[in-house]
């Protein structure tokens, strides 16, 4: 078996039947979790927090209440966090005497090698497409450089459709596909994004999500293809720095009214990314990259991007990357078995980039990990 894959084989019992235990019901729990319960026999949900006693019909344990239930059973938990909370998160399981990989992992490496191993599918946990790059605001340390874009434009229908036909010729399922910018919402031909992704590969995709900055209000004809696509909305809230909150208010309720899953995330402080304003060198590229907790891989122009970050500096910056920082799907699947063309994608997503080990932009990206603690209030503008 080749060195990369991690889970021991009796995670392959989950193919007849076999129960599974997701810790974490926060947004990345409360999206693929929904789609987990299709898949595989959920007894109970575990949660640090507990805020809830109940979610999705589910009994909600803390760990101490859980942890005697799931070794009486000999269930297998999947982390349904982001991956920055994933390493104290390992560290509480692997206290209570649980092991990494032979009783737990994270989600991303339980949907792609599970898969693969077991199913012989390519299911990744989420992939973004940036849609355009205009915007209603002008972010000093917008990690996606958007105020530093040499222009601003919508990504061409032609080509998003061909990026999306490229992906779902190498993916057969992702459970999450975020559409972000920018601001998503400004996209002239969303109406028509949404019905050619979701018409041919909505039965391959778990959930759709936007993320929005909560000054646009969507149409109706948008909001309704929303609501029948059962998508969901992440409204980063910037109005402690810029002065939005009657829009804001309009565009919480234009979902509201229509029944669309939204979240509204108070963004008061963002890690200060340098790039491209700030001169910054990595001293250790490999390490810099795996700290730092984007967890946001992108598909653009028909290629895998370790982060967002990454594909908006080659695209919208200018900067000049390396070849092997993307992985080119075409190629990928044209060159490959079915199997090693997976294999090859699972080994990118979860960090095996390329021989160098990292992406060229960590060198000049101060990134957004525990490596970084110089911190800067979201959403100032640049020309304040």
């Amino acid at each position: 078996m080749d060195d990369f894959l991690k889970l021991s084989d009796d995670w392959g019992e989950l193919q007849n039947g076999g129960s599974i235990v997701p810790y974490g019901i926060g947004r990345i729990g409360r999206r693929v979790i929904p789609t987990l319960l299709k898949e595989f026999k959920v007894p109970f949900l575990v949660d640090k927090k507990k805020d809830s006693e109940e979610v999705f019909g589910l009994r909600v344990c803390d760990l101490r209440e859980a942890a005697p239930l799931i070794k009486e059973r000999n269930l297998k938990i999947v982390v349904t966090t982001v991956r920055s909370s994933y390493d104290e998160i390992s560290k509480e399981l692997t206290l209570c005497g649980f092991r990494e990989y032979q009783d737990f992992c994270m989600f991303e490496r339980f949907a792609e090698e599970w898969n693969l191993r077991w199913r012989n599918k390519c299911v990744l946990s989420k992939i973004d497409t940036v849609i355009t790059s205009r915007c209603t605001l002008k972010c000093r340390n917008c990690n996606l450089f958007i105020g530093y874009a040499n222009q601003h434009a919508d990504m061409e229908l032609c080509e998003l459709q061909r990026n999306f036909d490229t992906f779902f010729g190498s993916v057969d399922f992702v459970y999450e596909y975020t559409l972000l910018g920018g601001e998503p919402f400004l996209h002239a031909e969303l109406e028509q994004i949404f019905s050619y992704l979701m018409e041919k590969y909505g039965d391959r995709i778990g959930k759709v999500n936007l993320i929005s900055n909560g000054t646009v209000v969507p149409c109706d004809t948008v909001l309704e293809l929303m609501k029948k696509y059962e998508m969901s909305v992440h409204i980063s809230d910037y109005t402690q720095t810029v002065k939005y909150e009657k829009k804001l208010v309009e565009v919480i309720e234009a979902f509201s009214k229509k029944g669309i899953e939204y979240y509204v995330i108070p963004n008061n402080t963002w890690k200060d990314v340098k790039y491209p304003g700030e001169e910054f060198t990595a001293e250790k590229p490999r390490e810099h990259m795996l700290l730092c907790g984007h967890s946001t891989h992108s598909v653009g122009n028909g290629k895998l991007y370790w982060c967002d970050p990454a594909f908006a500096a080659e695209c919208f910056t200018g900067f000049k990357a390396m070849e092997d920082d993307s992985l080119d799907l075409i190629k990928n699947r044209e060159n490959n078995s079915k199997h090693q063309a997976t294999l090859n994608i699972l080994k990118y997503m979860l960090g095996d980039v390329n021989e160098r080990g990292y992406m060229s932009i960590c060198e000049k990206c101060a990134g957004v990990g525990k490596d970084n603690s110089v911190i800067v209030t979201a959403g100032l503008q640049m020309n304040s």
